[in-house]
């Protein structure tokens, strides 16, 4: 029987290593047809998101990704981009989400997050608030919205210790 090596564990970051005001890039992402289908017809099926020919006939001309979608879009970048790096409790609140413009297929979607303040939140916590969005690849904003986190304060990791 061999035992995990705990020496391999990604040492993740503590909530004071966040920088606030500091803009972070967080890569792209490009949006296909068949996984605006695929989403939608799961967790969304409204005619514009599932069915090109109806969708042609629609307000937006064509088919057009979920805003659920897009979000989840934004969360995959922001985690992979800039979360996986701190030792990240549990998200809070998602306030101020708003979908701007439309997201079609072959979008190349840009994800930045602005880490805009961290507070103390009781034992071994900060409460972390960052401003984030997409930009497709024309540089037009289509996702803005603001995330309150609980991140682990440097006291709780040297607690660990």
């Amino acid at each position: 029987m061999t035992c995990p090596d705990v020496d391999t564990a990604p040492v993740l970051l503590p909530a004071e290593d966040m920088p606030v005001g500091q803009e972070i890039e967080c890569g792209s992402y490009q949006v296909t047809e068949d996984e605006i289908v695929e989403f939608a017809s799961a967790w969304d099926p409204q005619y514009f998101h599932v069915d090109r020919d109806h969708a042609a006939h629609s307000d937006f001309g064509g088919l057009i990704a979920s805003g659920l979608h897009t979000a989840s879009i934004f969360q995959r970048l922001a985690a992979t981009g800039m979360y996986q790096r701190y030792d990240v409790v549990a998200g809070k609140e998602i306030h101020g989400m708003r979908f701007l413009r439309p997201v079609r297929a072959g979008d190349v979607l840009t994800c930045t997050v602005t880490i805009q303040s961290r507070e103390p939140a009781g034992a071994g916590r900060c409460l972390v608030t960052i401003a984030g969005g997409l930009r497709n690849q024309h540089g037009r904003p289509v996702l803005e919205l603001h995330v309150d986190s609980l991140v682990r304060s440097r006291d709780a990791s040297s607690r660990s210790e």
